[in-house]
């Protein structure tokens, strides 16, 4: 998951501000006054450090208090009027998932439980199935599969939703505790309820998790003169396998070269800058930014021999995360085309906030943006060449499969390779 996450902050405490509440109903439950008057101090203290800070102004402190009489009311609703007696914790739990869901898919509340959980086990696994999931409109998209995973060998497509994970919906879950779910021990099963686009009623499907291999770095030559590198995934070690692959390509007459990023949507934001600065010898690769998180910028720093050769990558809806940062620095370096369909858009940092009564907040803190300024959550990478691969009959723009990627029948590729043949390369310094 492309989410960075800062060190744990020490959770705040909320001012003796109880009596903002007083004019709850008298007839609430001792429980129901509880709830409200936690949330009610929680969102005080944040108007008031909002306010000391100056990020706050009477007029949204005024709307603020209003919601919060609006929030009160149809609690107070729910508990007395109800067809039958409400659970009042799952009421609150269910409310603040929904005010971090309308937030963004990344942000999410734990459970004290979950948040014990997630302290003893920060990074899921060992073994997986091999999806890269989102969160659109409620629905859990499928953004990419990795090739020889067990989702790829049950037929599960980046496109597809899932409905299920065992006998959760995915709709009351974050996409972190979605991928939480999907992992595993080696040799578990997981089962995922998956709605294609030819069938509407969710398919079952059940998955065995395993530890999966390192994502390959395919390498070839196209042709006589282009060297082909295909990424999986941003994993531990990838910039340094791309910088071996570009020597022996160079070695077999590559005058050009095209970097396929299409359906790479995991791995790590510093091995994507590694590789970024195999071809980007200086300058702004990306920078992140928050209300409360001072801009950061990210530049190229060279490592190894930097490519100079003409540059093309191939980018689609399935690319996402780390390797959309290396398709926006290209575009903003001028540094070659980006050639395919716009992508998906996935960048975020996450700061992890314990919260008074045991559980707490994974909360997005921190964007990702392009040179251009504009965050990648928000607008993804836009190519500055455009390619379809055609309709289906349905209409429908179709997709090659990876195992397609590089072949004959590549039309992004091929596009990619007209362009660099107009392009020279630099000359050799004697």
């Amino acid at each position: 998951m492309f989410a960075r996450r800062t060190p744990v902050d020490r959770a705040p405490t909320a001012p003796d501000l109880m009596g903002r509440v007083s004019k709850v109903r008298t007839s609430m439950s001792s429980r129901l006054r509880l709830v409200l008057i936690t949330a009610s101090c929680v969102i005080v203290f944040y108007i008031l450090v909002g306010g000391l800070l100056g990020k706050t102004d009477p007029t949204r402190n005024d709307e603020t208090y209003r919601d919060l009489g609006v929030y009160s009311e149809v609690l107070s609703r729910i508990n007395s009027d109800y067809v039958t007696e409400p659970n009042l914790q799952k009421v609150t739990d269910g409310a603040i998932r929904g005010l971090l869901e309308a937030l963004d898919p990344y942000s999410t509340y734990l459970s004290p439980q979950e948040y014990q959980e997630y302290l003893q086990h920060p990074d899921p696994g060992p073994a997986g199935v091999g999806l890269f999931l989102s969160k659109r409109y409620g629905y859990s998209p499928v953004v990419s599969v990795l090739p020889g995973s067990p989702a790829d060998k049950a037929g599960i497509k980046p496109g597809d939703l899932i409905d299920r994970i065992d006998d959760s919906p995915t709709r009351e879950l974050s996409v972190i505790q979605l991928q939480r779910m999907l992992h595993g021990a080696p040799g578990t099963p997981v089962t995922v309820w998956v709605v294609r686009e030819a069938r509407g009623e969710p398919q079952r499907s059940v998955l065995i998790r395993e530890v999966l291999k390192d994502p390959l770095v395919v390498a070839k030559m196209q042709g006589s003169s282009t060297g082909y590198i295909r990424v999986e995934s941003f994993d531990p070690g990838t910039a340094s396998l791309v910088a071996t692959k570009l020597k022996e390509l160079s070695a077999q007459g590559a005058t050009k070269m095209v970097l396929d990023l299409r359906n790479c949507a995991g791995g790590r934001v510093d091995e994507a800058v590694k590789t970024a600065s195999l071809f980007i010898d200086k300058g702004l690769i990306a920078y992140t930014y928050g209300q409360r998180s001072p801009r950061q910028d990210i530049t190229a720093k060279p490592w190894a021999q930097v490519c100079r050769l003409p540059l093309a990558v191939l980018i689609n809806r399935s690319t996402a995360g780390p390797a959309e940062l290396i398709a926006d620095a290209v575009l903003g370096d001028k540094r070659g085309d980006v050639v395919g369909t716009p992508s998906f858009g996935v960048g975020v940092v996450q700061k992890l906030i314990p919260v008074g009564d045991g559980s707490a907040l994974l909360l997005s803190i921190a964007k990702y943006y392009g040179p251009d300024g504009k965050a990648i959550q928000d607008n993804g990478v836009t190519p500055n060449i455009v390619v379809s691969n055609g309709e289906d009959e349905a209409g429908l723009e179709e997709e090659l499969s990876p195992d397609q990627f590089g072949g004959k029948n590549d039309q992004t590729l091929q596009k990619a390779i007209d362009i660099l043949k107009q392009k020279s390369a630099p000359a050799k310094a004697a």
